[in-house]
């Protein structure tokens, strides 16, 4: 199993920053903050279109973590742009997995 030691998260808004949605990254896993923030520019390039503007992060994740359930979390702040956050959840005791698909304005409005 590869060590995966930083993840990349490609986020596009539109010209207001009103809306933004998850973008798929080229490639998501690395084994170093460094060869992650060493793809961004490439991973930028391709990732822009017409009317949109692409934000994207690298963030250093424990190592220990990807055999356990973690919950990764964004969102778009004036102050420092893309925020992410990690953190280690336990798993539902049902073994349900849970998914939030929130309306864009409901998003928006918790990102400001």
């Amino acid at each position: 199993m590869e060590h995966i030691a930083a993840f990349m998260l490609l986020i596009g808004c539109n010209a207001g920053s009103l809306s933004c949605e998850e973008l798929p990254a080229p490639q998501v896993a690395f084994e170093s903050m460094e060869e992650c923030v060493g793809a961004l520019p490439v991973a930028l390039g391709g990732a822009g279109a017409k009317g949109r503007i692409v934000h994207a992060r690298c963030a250093a994740i424990d190592p220990a973590w990807v055999e356990e359930d973690v919950e990764i979390s964004w969102r778009m702040s004036r102050e420092k742009g893309l925020e992410i956050e990690i953190r280690e959840t336990a798993p539902p005791a049902d073994g349900m997995l849970v998914a939030e698909n929130a309306h864009p304005a409901e998003v928006a409005a918790r990102l400001h």
